[in-house]
């Protein structure tokens, strides 16, 4: 029974991430996201700011 469950609920979440469309702009701006929330710690904000930026282009330009 409980197996079952986790099995449903494991299929749904699935379902939820295969029909989102953006898993895989997302998987690649991540480093760039990450890269950039660091830099705007350690340096300037216009550079982590601008490494960021990249990560969001990227996202925009990748369809799927």
């Amino acid at each position: 029974m409980r197996l079952q469950k986790l099995t449903k609920y494991i299929f749904i979440v699935l379902m939820a991430l295969i029909f989102n469309g953006c898993i895989v702009g997302d998987a690649v701006a991540l480093p760039f996201r990450v890269t950039g929330a660091v830099l705007e710690v350690i340096t300037p904000d216009p550079i982590g700011s601008s490494v960021s930026g990249v990560g969001e282009a990227i996202d925009t330009a990748i369809p799927f």
